[in-house]
């Protein structure tokens, strides 16, 4: 668990943000990052997965927030078991984690009965299978679209994001201002609509390269719109996504962490957030 040389865990330790709203009762977050490739799972994923799981326990434990618990057994979907926990998160998992009916309809009974779900980066690649995202429909709809779109901009790349709902407390860090980042981003197709989902943070299309050589989907093409991270109700739960996260720095970047620290309280049900569809 958290295999991480001391210099990774200082630039971490210094980013992690020192306060966040009180919650009303002891949190439980479990936090799962199995990667799955034909039904089989995989080490060897994203290199930012050990970052994130560090920086989850650490903005938990240092503010009181919750208490993380780490496993990729997936059994753990099931209903009597995610009942332990107020959230569940998926940092960057991948593939088609489970086939079992019943650990599937756990998962989804878990967040529309009221429990929270936050999903970073390649969450939106789960319960799938590139080319494939027919899998679990179910599931990209809880979670308010599927990246199957392919990655106009790479990891290397410098893109401008904008807080579009610059006054919800989950982009507080940001100070309403725009700001650079290099990571790789989704662009999402499946099941993503505004009339669904409150956008936080998206590209801004006016200080970022989108041109010809860029692939983008027709759709996206035609509006424009490259949404990051999003809040939405799920009946009666609450999920938080954001598709930062592919490279290590980013659980390093202070701003983002908070931003990461806010949504995973909105999805504990701790912190008030505007939810309404951005439309």
């Amino acid at each position: 668990m958290h295999r991480l040389g001391p210099d990774v865990r200082e630039r971490v330790d210094r980013a992690v943000p020192t306060a966040a709203a009180v919650p009303t009762r002891p949190r439980r977050l479990l936090v799962l990052s199995l990667n799955a490739r034909d039904g089989v799972a995989f080490d060897g994923g994203h290199s930012s997965i050990e970052p994130a799981n560090y920086a989850i326990e650490r903005m938990g434990a240092v503010t009181g927030a919750y208490a993380a618990v780490f496993s990729d057994d997936v059994r753990l979907l099931a209903a009597e078991h995610l009942a332990a926990f107020d959230a569940l998160c998926f940092n960057n998992t991948v593939g088609v984690l489970t086939d079992d009916p019943a650990l599937r309809e756990g998962l989804l009974s878990f967040v529309a009965g009221g429990g929270g779900f936050v999903g970073l980066h390649a969450a939106a690649a789960t319960f799938c299978q590139y080319p494939d995202y027919s899998q679990f429909p179910a599931f990209g709809q809880m979670l308010g679209g599927y990246e199957n779109g392919g990655h106009p901009w790479g990891p290397e790349e410098t893109i401008v994001l904008s807080p579009t709902d610059r006054d919800n407390p989950i982009n507080a860090a940001f100070g309403g201002r725009d700001f650079e980042i290099c990571d790789e981003v989704f662009q999402m197709r499946e099941h993503y609509d505004r009339r669904r989902l409150r956008v936080l943070l998206s590209i801004n299309t006016q200080r970022t390269d989108v041109g010809p050589a860029r692939r983008l989907l027709p759709e996206r093409r035609a509006d424009m719109d490259f949404a990051i991270s999003w809040v939405r109700r799920h009946e009666a739960g609450r999920v938080f996504y954001s598709s930062l996260g592919h490279n290590p720095h980013i659980f390093w970047n202070a701003p983002v962490l908070a931003h990461f620290l806010a949504g995973i309280q909105y999805a504990l049900g701790d912190l008030a957030a505007d939810d309404t569809p951005t439309g």
